[in-house]
């Protein structure tokens, strides 16, 4: 009798428990900011920065983001029930690593970090309400300017640096497709 007891407070705890869980999930789950959403539009971002084709690089990844792992169907703005609105702030530049030439402070830079700051916010279409948004998003990465310090040759920074930028673009679009979903 007190074991039949035991076994069924015990499996009534169980389910209990289950349906009390404290709401943890996965990132890029959850239905976002707006519950039932399902059409979103991600029109080229603009870019404030001397980069050529920066907004429409940044815009392309984070569409292809959210076809890749959304629920949401991208969409033109005309049938879109939310519209991303990005501004591509600055991409800058720090040196990170020289290598010395002569004994008279001369130094070749050997890597850089490229960083990029965007002003994201998705807006209800209808209310121009702001449903999510990060005004100041910022992700860089490091990338090498040259594999040879004796004889550097511009291409090979100028790949790496679009490397890096198409890198960033990627890493900032998984981030924002997840805290837009997590509503974070």
């Amino acid at each position: 009798m007190v074991a039949r007891n035991l076994k069924q407070i015990l499996m009534i705890s169980s389910i209990l428990f289950c349906l009390v869980s404290c709401g943890y999930h996965f990132s890029g789950e959850g239905q976002g900011p707006k519950p039932g959403l399902r059409c979103i539009a991600i029109p080229v971002f603009e870019n404030k920065t001397s980069e050529p084709d920066a907004g429409a690089i940044f815009a392309g990844a984070l569409r292809k983001e959210f076809i890749r792992r959304g629920t949401m169907k991208v969409v033109p703005i005309e049938e879109a029930e939310a519209v991303f609105k990005v501004t591509i702030k600055h991409i800058g530049i720090q040196t990170v690593a020289h290598n010395p030439v002569s004994l008279v402070s001369n130094r070749i830079t050997v890597e850089n970090r490229l960083f990029v700051t965007l002003d994201i916010r998705c807006e209800d279409k209808a209310s121009h309400k702001v449903l999510w948004a990060d005004p100041a998003f910022r992700y860089f990465k490091v990338y090498k300017v040259s594999d040879n310090t004796l004889q550097p040759n511009p291409i090979t920074g100028f790949e790496n640096r679009q490397g890096a930028l198409d890198y960033i673009a990627n890493e900032m679009s998984a981030r924002i497709h997840d805290r837009f979903l997590s509503n974070f």
